[in-house]
């Protein structure tokens, strides 16, 4: 199969939304999707997938999930327009109907009406010109689907340093098969380049290629120890719409002050030429980032840790001395196992002999901190590695 030619809109919209009044959001979208160049009568007849951000049974209020009103104002963008919408998500751990009622997802999906595709029913999507990874079993939805809308919720993250329009699109893999992911590409590095293998595959894989468009919800953003219940909100205010899911992800790294060049999707991305980070080469519609006030956005604090993908720095006597590694709280853990579940290295066990929490072997552990974020206590925190100050990690 050859590689695909589909140039991506050099278009971004940044938009100024203040809170989830769902005329405001209407409103925004409306502009959004005009400033890109999306002609809406595109969407008369077709099957259109939402992908938000639903990565645990959580309330809207702590910024874990994509707010189920960003999604309202979106599903009705798109029937207003003559499109066929439906929803597709995997959690990774709790079933998704669960997580549909306890983010408000359930209510707004009976209001509005809209299908859920099942994610267990998937197809395979081969793609020869991956750098790393080639394969993917990815839901059947997304194949018969004419075009794509992925809500990427902007936090922070404790393996890729934030999670935006491209980390979104891992939520395509079905719930614990996330975790075996982890295995095949344990470092920050390599398991960013898997993420834009699946990028990559997405825009050129299928016989006949469909659109994406990224629709960010930073309206309330995450900051700290995200993605999970770990993580802060974070007021900011923003909408961000693209075709281009790193130029939007470096929009919003640039519109809280982040740093970029900690961001190793953005750059292997851009040096892979999967899209642009340098957004001076971008026509930026309705606002800039210096239109926003966003001070203070803490990343979280492995921001800063080593790469694990080569001898030394992937042996356990390297990782407990120069890396953070997870620690349970005794005092919010209340034994559910969800960490041992999930972890891809198998490095957890149960307590024993009377202990308040898991036992962690960490010779095993690879430091994805799928622990951390999906736990639903916020019980596992960081501690830094002994000798982590030699390096000047903070």
């Amino acid at each position: 199969m050859t590689k695909k030619d589909r140039s991506l809109s050099s278009r971004l919209s940044l938009l100024r939304c203040e809170n989830y009044r769902l005329p405001e959001l209407e409103e925004r979208l409306g502009e959004g999707f005009a400033g890109i160049g999306f002609d809406r009568t595109f969407l008369r007849g077709r099957r259109v997938l939402i992908k938000p951000n639903l990565l645990s049974a959580s309330p809207p209020e702590t910024a874990i999930v994509t707010h189920p009103e960003f999604f309202r104002a979106v599903l009705r963008f798109v029937k207003n327009g003559g499109g066929r919408p439906i929803l597709v998500e995997s959690p990774a751990f709790q079933p998704l109907k669960k997580v549909l009622e306890k983010t408000g997802y359930g209510r707004v999906l009976e209001e509005e009406g809209c299908e859920v595709a099942d994610t267990r029913e998937t197809s395979t999507l081969f793609y020869e010109e991956g750098r790393g990874f080639r394969r993917f079993e990815l839901p059947k939805a997304l194949f018969e689907a004419d075009l794509v809308l992925n809500l990427p919720k902007f936090k922070t993250h404790s393996l890729t340093y934030i999670t935006g329009a491209v980390k979104n699109l891992f939520g395509f893999i079905h719930g614990l098969a996330k975790s075996r992911w982890h295995v095949r590409a344990p470092s920050r590095e390599t398991f960013s380049g898997f993420l834009l293998d699946l990028y990559e595959a997405l825009l050129n894989g299928f016989e006949h290629p469909k659109p994406f468009i990224h629709v960010m919800d930073a309206v309330l953003a995450m900051e700290g120890e995200g993605p999970g219940r770990k993580g802060r909100p974070k007021k900011v205010g923003a909408m961000i719409l693209g075709e281009d899911a790193l130029a939007v992800d470096a929009l919003a790294v640039e519109l809280v002050g982040l740093d970029p060049r900690k961001v190793p999707m953005l750059l292997l991305g851009r040096e892979r030429g999967l899209g642009e980070t340098l957004l001076e080469r971008y026509k930026l519609t309705h606002l800039n980032p210096g239109d926003f006030e966003i001070k203070g956005f803490q990343p979280s604090s492995s921001a800063n840790r080593f790469d694990l993908g080569h001898w030394p720095t992937n042996t356990s006597f390297f990782k407990n001395l120069f890396i953070e590694r997870p620690i349970p709280s005794e005092q919010r853990c209340t034994l559910c196992y969800r960490c041992m579940a999930i972890c891809p290295a198998e490095a957890i066990e149960r307590a024993a002999n009377g202990e308040a929490v898991p036992r962690y072997d960490y010779g095993k552990c690879i430091r994805c901190y799928c622990c951390m974020e999906i736990c639903p206590e916020g019980a596992v925190l960081l501690k830094r590695g002994r000798l982590q100050w030699v390096f000047g990690r903070s």
